[in-house]
């Protein structure tokens, strides 16, 4: 039977060193160096532990409910796991570039594949972690952004604006540096600017769907316009694993428009999925241009695992006047595994393990609209992000 993750951190009353026990890649944060120019408490674990401990401190975990104290927690626990594989010596001196995205995708495919067959962890939990992971150093540096607005606003759009504001002062009260009470006042004015802008209690409402979709797809609007939608029909945009179950959410929901799918194409051509052909994209975006120019609905069939190839995609049917809405369809790790063994055509495991190392989860700012549907033990998680 699994254990209930918010009720067994709760019950061990957020005492570190009986939850950080559980998870070897947190004791493996012992051995990763800090620049002591920054970090003078020493090495990642002691940091994470600081960071742990002065959650607690603050007044503001006593506002909060259970369930936020967890993600927080929890968030903190693992914000600098990236470190482990980012670290190295750049001009005499100890960086992590990149810790953060790399920490946040490492926290998901730990979870995925290892912690969900011991904890209950539902995917929307899952993912609001992993997105303070992601986005924990941004209230430090968003003021060094070229458009911090922009930054901002992305970021309310996946998570609670005030857990990371927490999140990022227990961070910096967790380290020793000269320049704290500096710092510290960056991260109030991250506060009060995200409240001026109108991000930090909820995500950032626009004018409509399309001014929404302009703003974090094309960057040459402002957010408080409003732009007509000259969008005149819609192209669905599968995301997922092989054998998630995109297949069959097609059959079931989306069986009267036009599918144009890469593995249909691959067995048209007789080309193996362990080929990366780039034929098979060729022929699929003329089909899809065919569709784009009569202005007919479809769905693009394929893993679209990585954001810069949506992004190729979205910008490509937009272009056509399409509204672009990607719909993101998760198993767990187990199942999918299963229906592998089973596959006619099946996808070596090597390759699964790697295309979930390297993913990139959907945000919902990515398309017009983005719908997510995780199904594990019986029961489905399904969310629509939109306006």
């Amino acid at each position: 039977m699994k254990i209930d993750l918010f009720e067994s951190v709760i019950n061990k009353q957020f005492d570190f060193q009986s939850i950080a026990d559980n998870f070897q890649v947190i004791n493996n944060l012992i051995e990763i160096p800090q620049n002591a120019k920054y970090h003078g408490e020493g090495n990642v674990y002691i940091h994470t532990k600081n960071v742990c401990d002065e959650l607690l401190k603050l007044n503001e975990w006593k506002e909060i409910s259970n369930k936020q104290r967890v993600v927080l927690y929890l968030a903190a626990l693992f914000h600098d796991i990236g470190k482990i594989s980012c670290t190295k010596i750049e001009n005499g001196e100890i960086v992590s570039p990149k810790h953060a995205i790399k920490g946040a995708k490492r926290f998901r495919e730990l979870v995925y594949k290892e912690y969900a067959q011991k904890y209950e962890i539902d995917f929307q939990t899952r993912e609001q972690i992993a997105a303070l992971i992601k986005y924990h150093g941004l209230p430090l540096l968003f003021m060094e952004k070229e458009d911090l607005e922009y930054n901002l606003i992305k970021a309310s759009e996946c998570l609670d604006m005030n857990l990371l504001y927490l999140l990022s002062k227990a961070d910096l009260l967790g380290r020793e540096c000269c320049d704290k009470k500096e710092l510290l006042n960056k991260i109030e004015y991250f506060r009060e600017y995200s409240i001026e802008i109108g991000c930090f209690y909820s995500k950032k409402e626009f004018r409509n769907e399309y001014t929404r979709f302009k703003y974090f797809n094309s960057k040459n609007i402002w957010y408080g316009d409003e732009v007509f939608d000259i969008t005149s029909f819609e192209v669905i945009v599968m995301v997922g694993f092989p054998l998630a179950g995109k297949d069959t959410y097609i059959k079931e929901n989306l069986s009267h428009m036009h599918v144009i799918s890469l593995d249909d194409i691959r067995e048209e051509f007789n080309v193996s999925p362990r080929d990366n052909s780039s034929k098979i994209a060729m022929v699929a975006k003329d089909r899809a241009k065919d569709y784009l120019r009569l202005k007919e609905p479809f769905v693009w069939d394929a893993t679209n695992i990585v954001s810069d190839t949506r992004k190729k995609l979205c910008d490509l049917f937009s272009s056509y006047g399409a509204r672009v809405k990607f719909i993101y369809i998760e198993v767990p790790y187990n199942e999918l595994i299963s229906r592998n063994r089973t596959r006619a055509r099946s996808v070596p495991i090597k390759v699964i393990n790697n295309m979930i190392h390297k993913f990139d989860m959907l945000e919902s700012f990515e398309g017009y609209k983005t719908e997510f549907h995780a199904n594990g033990d019986s029961k489905e998680v399904s969310i629509e992000k939109e306006y």
